[in-house]
């Protein structure tokens, strides 16, 4: 048995139909209407910062229930949103190679600045705090992410693969950060941090694609969800000092350029770019939901 489902012939570039486009801008519209109605009471003052913890998380959920409102019905929901598993050996697999992305991507950067002149952290945490932190935040950041990526890496990762898979993460990492702006408003993030917060996010949407493409599954997407928000954030913030902003500029291209170059090592390490066949292709394709037992 191949470690790996077999990779189906890449959908052809342009075949997505209007219906399609149709769904997935409503989509989109459904999800950013959600986080934005959430944020304008942070942006505007009637909620303070610190309620930001319960704001986020209701958020996340915003993908998830858009999606479940645009899908068809022609499938069970499970799979609409690729939460089945086709294959528990392809997503630990996907696993190990999402621990491993996460965490080496953030070291790169770190040694990128050190050797660029960047000085250490004052006020690191100490190692074994960390260590110890990392897998609870970790557990909770990816059960946030679930909302997400069975929207973004779920639903939407196959509704846009016609598109090809580069072309398909990118659209979605834009989307994903155009999602992001009305959380960025609220916080009021400074200029410089909103480019460094938001590039990171279109930087780092090929890397969960490719986990998904692997894997056949969103929850290999959420598993890196998860780390990129637990792993990565405390190895990047708790080592290098503060930068100067051609320093900063510096890391941050560093850090996207890499974050791309481990998707496509993901993607090239499984097998190449062929996409992961659906367990239940859409009724569209020419397939009966009830021929194929669903």
């Amino acid at each position: 048995m191949s470690l790996f489902p077999a990779a189906a012939p890449a959908a052809s570039s342009g075949s997505l139909t209007t219906a399609d486009l149709r769904r997935v801008a409503l989509f989109l519209v459904l999800a950013t209407a959600v986080s934005t109605g959430l944020s304008v009471p942070l942006a505007t003052g009637r909620l303070p910062l610190t309620a930001v913890g319960l704001v986020v998380p209701l958020a996340q959920l915003s993908p998830l229930l858009a999606a479940l409102l645009v899908r068809r019905r022609d499938e069970p929901w499970r799979r609409s949103l690729a939460l089945t598993v086709p294959s528990w050996a392809a997503l630990g697999v996907a696993g190990l190679g999402a621990i491993a992305a996460f965490v080496l991507v953030p070291l790169a950067r770190i040694l990128i600045g050190l050797g660029a002149g960047a000085p250490p952290a004052a006020d690191a945490a100490p190692v074994l705090a960390l260590v110890l932190a990392v897998p609870m935040v970790f557990a909770m950041q990816a059960a946030f992410a679930i909302g997400e990526e069975t929207g973004w890496r779920g639903w939407l990762h196959r509704e846009l693969a016609p598109l090809g898979f580069w072309s398909m993460s990118l659209v979605i990492g834009m989307m994903w950060a155009l999602w992001h702006l009305p959380i960025v408003f609220a916080l009021g993030l400074a200029p410089r941090e909103a480019v460094t917060y938001l590039g990171t996010i279109v930087a780092v949407a090929p890397l969960l694609s490719a986990l998904r493409e692997i894997s056949g599954t969103a929850w290999a997407a959420v598993i890196g969800h998860g780390l990129f928000s637990s792993a990565r954030v405390a190895i990047e913030q708790n080592v290098l000092g503060t930068v100067d902003p051609a320093l900063a500029w510096l890391l941050d291209l560093s850090s996207w350029a890499l974050w791309i170059a481990v998707g496509w090592m993901v993607l090239r390490v499984a097998g190449g770019i062929g996409p992961v066949p659906d367990p239940q292709p859409r009724a569209r394709r020419g397939l009966s939901v009830r021929r194929l037992g669903a």
